[in-house]
């Protein structure tokens, strides 16, 4: 552990906090009355964390803003006066590892995201940050409790440590549909919905039809250049992509089946020959764009506003293509496509419950009561409504039905000018978690009927895979975790390679035997035998 400590101080020794700019805010409301010296004095406490990079939304003009007005409310109502570290968030990175690494001069509370797991359980064995379940048991005032118990069951089970610790507070998501229903929303094939019309070709409900609806659109010109470019963008090196799922298939190395409780590896599952010829069928007739494979972002935006996409893997309730596609465009979210006799296709999907980012309290902190208490702050509905949603009748409005819907007032940098923002735009991710009741009612109000359609469909479809498998996934301890960072290297270097060069062709079916050996070799049953013992803890967790 001292090694580990030297090695990381050493590394970043060049990155002294004298050389990075920070903003240090110091505010300065006090709860109490000049006139009432007997009235309780706030408690101070001092945060760290990282920049927002909005352009045009800033924290330190936040004065300006209204929902910073009602957060500060809520800080003065629990008698606390708060002292704001911010560094600008491209140099925090290194700042966060050698403040922590020091283990001196720590702040009370601090956002330590950008640390893995293993070096926070590492800064927690030394003690340099604390164990937080005893200061829930003794100053919780009962909202964090509420949230992580009831509310968010699910983040509980992510952020305990494989002591049965509980090191850090995260950001909490979950997204409903009239009020009480999980909505997860689909990652999908998404077709061009104007070809189809303009074609007179049926939505496909097949593989089979899709491929020869792409096909049609080939031949028969459908973007009307004269030439036959109408291209499918697809990944073939990872099982992301919503066409592997049309086959049975998890969406990673290895997947998490949660309706099962069970982890799966694409390699072992029984559509996955069928899947690499139908994929070396797309290949063949053109259809599959080799030359956008492990493109970035970039490259496959520029094949899209060119009018040349006609289908692709994206989330189905997405509307930032459509307005980029020049001569103009509609893209449909397909449900899962029947690929093979036997086998149920699959459906992608994000789930409703999420849970990232980390938050903790340094062994410094000079009064864990008021730490707690900020936490209790953070974990109250009204901070969450105000982050998320803002304020009623500036940035959201009720429906009849109760649900609420945004206000849509013009671009960031006209929002910035009115004031017109919630809490997340203006501070989420800084030393501010973010805790979100989102609805679905929102989103479908924004799209298309035919994409709202498609997400009523899809919320309750079985058979599904997520594509978040860690979420599913129980920390894990040190030898569990070095066994799996010593296999992932060759072994998804070696899968990646592998997929590509069968889905394009390049490497036989007839050879399966070996590769599947070669997996094996490399630690596949392994990993899959080390990912289901997490997934067991983590469905064991209360």
């Amino acid at each position: 552990m001292v090694r580990w400590k030297k090695v990381l101080m050493c590394g970043l020794a060049t990155a002294t906090l004298a050389s990075v700019i920070i903003a240090c805010n110091k505010q300065d409301h006090q709860q109490t009355s000049e006139n009432d010296p007997t009235a309780k004095q706030p408690v101070k406490l001092h945060l760290l964390g990282p920049t927002r990079t909005n352009k045009y939304v800033k924290f330190e003009d936040r004065e300006k803003y209204p929902v910073w007005k009602e957060i500060q409310k809520l800080l003065d109502d629990a008698g606390l006066q708060m002292e704001y570290e911010l560094v600008p968030n491209e140099q925090y990175n290194v700042v966060i590892k050698t403040r922590m690494a020091s283990g001196n001069n720590l702040p009370d509370i601090v956002n330590i995201s950008a640390l893995d797991n293993t070096t926070v359980l590492n800064l927690a064995k030394q003690g340099v940050i604390l164990d937080l379940n005893p200061l829930i048991d003794k100053y919780d005032n009962g909202n964090i409790r509420n949230m992580y118990d009831k509310e968010f069951p699910f983040a509980k089970k992510a952020t305990t440590s494989p002591d049965g610790k509980m090191y850090w507070f995260s950001n909490l998501h979950k997204k409903l549909y009239k009020g009480t229903e999980p909505a997860p929303v689909a990652l999908t094939m998404s077709i061009r919905k104007d070809w189809l019309d303009k074609l007179n070709i049926p939505v496909p409900t097949t593989a089979e039809e899709y491929f020869q609806a792409l096909k049609a659109m080939r031949e028969r010109d459908a973007n009307g250049n004269g030439q036959a470019d109408e291209v499918l963008v697809y990944d073939p090196s990872g099982f992301g992509g919503s066409i592997a799922q049309w086959f049975g298939l998890g969406t990673d190395i290895t997947a998490v089946d949660v309706e099962n409780k069970k982890v799966v590896s694409p390699w072992y599952q029984e559509g996955i020959k069928d899947y690499f010829r139908y994929l070396q069928k797309l290949a063949k007739e053109g259809i599959l764009d080799t030359s956008l494979i492990g493109a970035n972002a970039e490259q496959v935006q520029q094949k899209i506003t060119d009018n040349k996409v006609a289908s692709l893997h994206d989330y189905n309730l997405q509307t930032y293509r459509e307005p980029t596609i020049r001569g103009g465009g509609e893209y449909l979210p397909l449900m899962p496509l029947k690929a093979v006799d036997g086998i149920a296709p699959a459906a992608q999907l994000e789930p409703p419950f999420l849970v990232w980012q980390k938050y903790a309290i340094t062994k410094d902190v000079k009064n864990p009561e008021a730490a707690i208490k900020f936490f209790d702050v953070v974990y109250s509905e009204k901070y969450a409504d105000l982050m998320y949603w803002g304020i009623e009748g500036l940035t959201y409005k009720k429906e009849s039905d109760g649900s609420k819907i945004f206000i849509n007032n013009g671009t960031e940098e006209e929002l910035a000018k009115t004031g017109q923002v919630t809490g997340n735009t203006l501070m989420g991710d800084t030393v501010f978690p973010r805790v979100q009741f989102a609805n679905l009612e929102f989103e479908l109000s924004r799209v298309p009927q035919y994409k709202a359609d498609h997400q009523l469909k899809i919320m309750n479809y079985k058979p599904y895979f997520v594509n978040m498998n860690q979420n599913y996934l129980a920390i894990p301890d040190d030898k569990q975790l070095e066994t799996k960072t010593k296999l992932l290297t060759n072994l998804t270097t070696y899968s990646s390679e592998l997929a590509t060069k069968l889905a394009l062709g390049q490497k036989s079916l007839d050879q399966w035997d070996e590769y599947i050996a070669e997996l094996k070799k490399l630690g596949l049953d392994q990993l899959i035998e080390i990912d289901q013992q997490l997934l067991d803890r983590y469905n064991s967790l209360n």
